[in-house]
């Protein structure tokens, strides 16, 4: 993800931020960029001013709109491996789709 040995301490400084939790040196540099900010901008405004924003970023810059055609638990199940790389959660994120799509209909 770009970030330095443990003793740097950029593991920790370029920890997940925002409603996805965008992490990594790499990511938030990219996003910062993006959004006409210089790449080493506080990480701290992904959290505070810019959550909604990274999270749009990351789903586009990964396609992962693409996986969301449907409203199935499958669909639920590879946005979730896109997102995270594997399945942690992925009970708790079927739970609060079904009942957020529950409202949404």
């Amino acid at each position: 993800m770009g970030n330095g040995d443990e003793r740097s301490g950029s593991g920790y400084y370029r920890r997940g931020r925002g409603y996805i939790q965008l992490t990594g040196t790499d990511n938030q540099k990219a996003f910062f960029e993006f959004i006409g900010l210089p790449a080493d901008s506080d990480p701290a405004l992904i959290s505070t001013k810019y959550p909604l924003e990274s999270a749009y970023w990351f789903f586009t810059r990964n396609k992962i709109w693409l996986k969301c055609v449907s409203n199935t638990e499958q669909c639920v199940k590879e946005v979730t491996r896109m997102v995270n790389g594997g399945l942690i959660g992925l009970d708790d994120r079927i739970s609060k789709f079904n009942h957020y799509w529950g409202i949404l209909k």
